[in-house]
């Protein structure tokens, strides 16, 4: 007879997602045993299903009463999770951004940082002359103060403005390992003209829930 043993390593290090942690307060609440058909708030995990530290329970919107403190593996059985609904959270730790609803309903829970002290996108824009129709060098800019979320590759995920007016368009987006250098690709689609590229990511893709106060310019055509 075929025996099944889970192993179980005690003492090892959590993912740590309270901003003070020994102030907050957790009640219990049961996760399902997931599977495929039924993930509840896991995801799947070297084959195992997880539910991440960090994520809002029930789920990230007005129904949100806390946060789950640890990694919870409901591969199993069932599983009973401790819910933060009072303390400080470290936005950076958690797997998504609480969305607004989320975080005006979880009214006992504060996410640091309270605001984004220096956030900034710096970098050498390109310099374009008017009538130019090779495509610039691609450009480095560096985020101060937070880093990048999954996400920050993808276009849409960033509002983009000028391309039209000076013909200059942003084709890819490229994050280094330190997930604060990104390299914007750049491509002249057709003569130059007169203007400012610039770009600012959505809240959804940096660590802290927060954006740039405006948006960047990356590239200048004069």
């Amino acid at each position: 007879m075929a025996m099944k043993v889970k192993e179980i390593e005690y003492g090892a290090p959590a993912k740590q997602i309270l901003a003070i942690p020994d102030h907050y307060v957790a009640l219990g609440f049961k996760h399902a045993k997931a599977d495929a058909n039924t993930p509840g708030l896991a995801t799947l995990v070297d084959g195992r299903y997880v539910v991440k530290a960090g994520t809002i329970y029930p789920a990230n919107d007005a129904t949100a009463i806390g946060v789950v403190l640890n990694d919870y593996d409901v591969t199993d059985g069932d599983a009973m999770m401790a819910i933060v609904i009072h303390g400080f959270i470290k936005t950076a730790a958690l797997p998504a951004v609480p969305s607004a609803n989320a975080i005006s309903a979880m009214k006992q829970i504060t996410f640091n940082p309270l605001i984004s002290i220096g956030l900034a996108l710096t970098g050498t824009k390109a310099a374009i002359t008017v009538g130019a129709t090779a495509d610039p060098d691609p450009v480095v800019f560096k985020l101060a103060n937070a880093t990048f979320r999954d996400g920050a590759e993808t276009l849409t995920n960033w509002t983009i403005t000028g391309e039209n007016d000076t013909k200059v368009k942003v084709t890819k987006i490229e994050v280094a390992a330190d997930k604060q250098t990104v390299t914007f690709t750049l491509d002249q689609t057709a003569t130059a003209v007169a203007g400012n590229v610039t770009v600012i990511p959505s809240a959804s893709i940096i660590s802290t829930g927060k954006t740039l106060a405006a948006a960047v310019a990356i590239a200048t055509v004069a």
